[in-house]
């Protein structure tokens, strides 16, 4: 997994046409290609179709934001403040924040040579830390509860 394969790297180049300088095995998919969304996954549609990569517990959510519809924007706007209100505040816990997990070029090199998408493995060989660990604040119920 120490260098991409040359078909690997053709596809990036005449297919999905990324110059030849983005491509390292660093590289990450989201924030270094700009490719999220819609975008992605219909990189990732071409990539599994063109490799055989079988699908495995491969969740386009857990790696891509989704591209929210523009009327659905207010309502994820309250939801958003109340959760942060209830949780954080009121109950002293961590919101936990959405974060995704960035693809990198390693990763779906390891894919084509395992033939599946594994997240154990390749988040693994990836070295990535999905979720933050929480925060050490109480919020102003638990303080409180415990004020004596």
């Amino acid at each position: 997994m120490h260098i991409l394969a040359e078909k690997f790297k053709n596809f990036l180049i005449y297919e999905e046409k990324i110059s030849e300088n983005e491509i390292q095995l660093s590289t990450r998919i989201v924030e270094d290609l700009g490719l999220d969304g819609i975008e992605a996954h219909y990189f990732m549609e071409a990539y599994a179709e063109t490799f055989s990569i079988k699908g495995g517990d491969f969740d386009p959510r857990r790696y891509f934001n989704d591209e929210t519809e523009v009327l659905l924007i207010i309502p994820a706007i309250f939801f958003v403040f109340f959760r942060f209100l209830i949780w954080q505040l009121l109950l002293g816990k961590p919101v936990r924040k959405l974060t995704t997990v960035p693809v990198t070029l390693a990763m779906l090199q390891q894919a084509i040579d395992d033939g599946v998408w594994n997240c154990a493995r390749i988040e693994s060989l990836a070295g990535t830390q999905v979720y933050p660990p929480p925060s050490k604040k109480p919020g102003w119920f638990s303080r409180i509860r415990n004020w004596t």
